[in-house]
């Protein structure tokens, strides 16, 4: 049986290890973490709030907004909370707030074979 996916909009708060050979600046290598994520579509923005050196990586709590696919749930925060959670050096999701995106919205590159 397949399941029914939805757009959301979403702003959380993710704490995620980002890799010291990360290329281009903190934001680049928190972006890349986040893309990594196979339910993010795109992320839209970020704002570091809190940055630890490791051994090796950056422990970095960040505020990111994004547009998300995850599967119909009655509670898109909860499903989008778990969708992020999954992701490779996430460690954890916090303050989620998703809003449905209209069907017609596509913020996906076209993939062309």
């Amino acid at each position: 049986m397949a399941t029914a996916n939805q757009t959301v909009q979403i702003t959380a708060d993710l704490t995620m290890h980002v890799p010291r050979n990360a290329t281009g600046d903190l934001g680049d290598g928190v972006t890349n973490v986040v893309r990594g994520v196979s339910a993010v579509a795109s992320v839209d923005g970020i704002d570091v709030q809190d940055l630890r050196p490791r051994l090796n990586d950056l422990q970095v709590t960040a505020t990111v907004t994004a547009v998300v696919t995850v599967a119909d749930a009655p509670d898109i925060e909860r499903a989008t909370a778990d969708a992020l959670a999954d992701g490779f050096g996430i460690d954890s999701v916090a303050d989620v707030d998703a809003t449905r995106v209209a069907a017609d919205h596509d913020d996906r590159a076209p993939e062309y074979a």
